[in-house]
């Protein structure tokens, strides 16, 4: 991402993936939780977004986030202060390549 467009990723949240164990209640357990960069944007009007498994659910937030790697949508997202929820699932989760074929952006789409 170019650095014009980076100084408007003024937000910053934090990203843990599931590690693969679970507690003994059967709640996933996570690894270090990372921060990112981002811009959070609420959803425009009644913009309706499909789930993995196909349930569709109205668009609350869109998170631009500098990121290569894609993040999780099983992951824990803890957003900055001020959101409620500050830690609300992820609906879905999908990267955007530059014109090299590398990951310029993730967008990260939370449901209301």
């Amino acid at each position: 991402m170019d650095a014009e467009l980076r100084e408007l990723l003024s937000q910053t949240i934090t990203h843990a993936a599931p590690d693969g164990t679970y507690s003994d209640r059967g709640q996933p357990n996570f690894g270090s939780a990372t921060s990112y960069a981002c811009l959070i944007e609420p959803a425009k009007g009644e913009e309706i977004v499909r789930g993995a498994a196909g349930e569709e659910r109205a668009a609350r937030w869109h998170i631009f986030v500098d990121a290569s790697a894609q993040l999780s949508p099983e992951g824990k997202l803890t957003l900055p202060s001020g959101y409620d929820p500050q830690t609300p699932p992820i609906w879905s989760s999908q990267p955007f390549y530059d014109e090299t074929g590398a990951v310029h952006h993730v967008e990260i789409i939370i449901g209301a």
